[in-house]
Parts: C-alpha cells; structure tokens; sequence
C-alpha cells in the first residue's frame, strides 16, 4: 500500500469517527433505556411508557415529558413507512389531525411535514413543522427514523391561538419475520405548561388510539 492511499484511507476514517460515534450513542440510547421508563398504559402487544428528562439545549433547565410506545404490527417495514408519510390517509390513523402536509426534499431520505393538532378542551390547538431523516439500518430488516422540530416562517409560519410544539423522537422499525414489525416510537416534547392531571390521560389515550388505529391499517 502506498503511502498516500494510507494517508488518504486515514482521513477517511477520522472523518467518519464523528458520524459513527453519535450513530452509535443514539442507537444505544433507543435499545439502553427500558429500565429509566415507567409503564403508564399497557393494552395487549401495546405497551405505553414515560419518563420525565430535561429537555435538550433548554435553557434554563427545563423538565419534559418524553413518552415511548412499543408493540407489534403484522405488516413489513416498508408498508409503516408508507404510513408515516401517507398524506392520504394520515387522518385515519391520526384523528385529531385535520392538516397534515408532506414536503420532500432533494435527499428522499430526508422529508418535512407540518401537521395541525384539534386538541380537545382544556388544552389549546397544536401544531408543529418536523423534519424528518431516514436511516436504513439493516436492509430490508431495520428502519431508523429520527424527527425534530424546524423553524421555517415562510413555509410554516406561526398562527395566532395555536400552540406551536417543540418535538424530538423516532420510530425505530424492526422486522422480526416475514409478516411481524416490532415498533418502537418515541416523543419528547417541551411543556405547554398545562397541569399534568390534565394533560396525562389525554396524552396516554391519544397515543393508545393511535397505535391501535395504525396497526389495524398497517394489518389491512
């Protein structure tokens, strides 16, 4: 080996440490964290667990919900997938969305999307804008897809009476076997600074439909 393919195949590596490095600390964070979480909400293959962390980058330190949902769907990766980005039937599984916009991006495995939240009563009505990044894992075996909130006024500007949320999370996708998808979804979001005796049970029965109402349209 030359000298300069050995210098050249050196750079390449240091340069890819940095990437590898945070790959491997948020995969662990998703797979590593089972014993941190409370179990709130169980129903069948659908388990519903919180935990209460400081929210990233917030500054003062600020305490925030992050909420994660395990269970099993009898589908492929592929078809949630499609799902997740479906601006058709987005609102089939999602119930309390009444605007849902996709909007792709040169990188396919990159995608942004704004959704508009009908909250019931005492919590105000919702919105977030989100971009979305793909990462195949495995092939045709894992998906990993990470979300967190954007800011962009001219796409998505702010609207008077409607609460704009910050997010962060992920679906980690997993095919177990031939027709089985073992799900992991996580959701941390900034407080709105409603009591929790208000917030938790809307919160946990939301997701809880959710999850059941994706599954039954993933397993159609």
């Amino acid at each position: 080996m030359s000298i300069e393919l050995a210098i050249s195949m050196r750079t390449r590596l240091f340069l890819l440490i940095p990437f590898l490095f945070q790959f491997f600390v948020r995969s662990q964070g998703q797979n590593n964290t089972r014993e941190q979480f409370e179990l709130v909400k169980k129903d069948g293959v659908i388990s519903i667990y919180e935990r209460w962390i400081i929210f990233p980058n917030s500054d003062p330190p600020i305490e925030a919900r992050e909420v994660k949902g395990e269970f099993l769907i009898n589908s492929s990766i592929y078809e949630i997938l499609h799902l997740i980005k479906d601006e058709l039937k987005i609102k089939i599984w999602q119930s309390h969305v009444t605007k849902f916009k996709v909007y792709p991006q040169s990188d396919s495995s990159v995608w942004q999307e704004y959704s508009y939240h009908d909250i019931p009563w005492p919590v105000s009505d919702q919105d977030h804008f989100l971009e979305y990044q793909l990462a195949e894992v495995k092939p045709r075996q894992e998906f990993f897809i990470t979300f967190q909130s954007l800011v962009n006024s001219e796409v998505a500007p702010k609207q008077k009476g409607v609460t704009r949320m910050t997010l962060s999370g992920s679906w980690r996708l997993e095919q177990l076997s031939e027709q089985q998808v073992k799900v992991t979804y996580r959701i941390l979001s900034m407080p709105i600074g409603i009591p929790r005796i208000f917030t938790d049970p809307i919160i946990r029965s939301n997701l809880m439909s959710t999850i059941k109402a994706l599954t039954q349209l993933a397993e159609k």
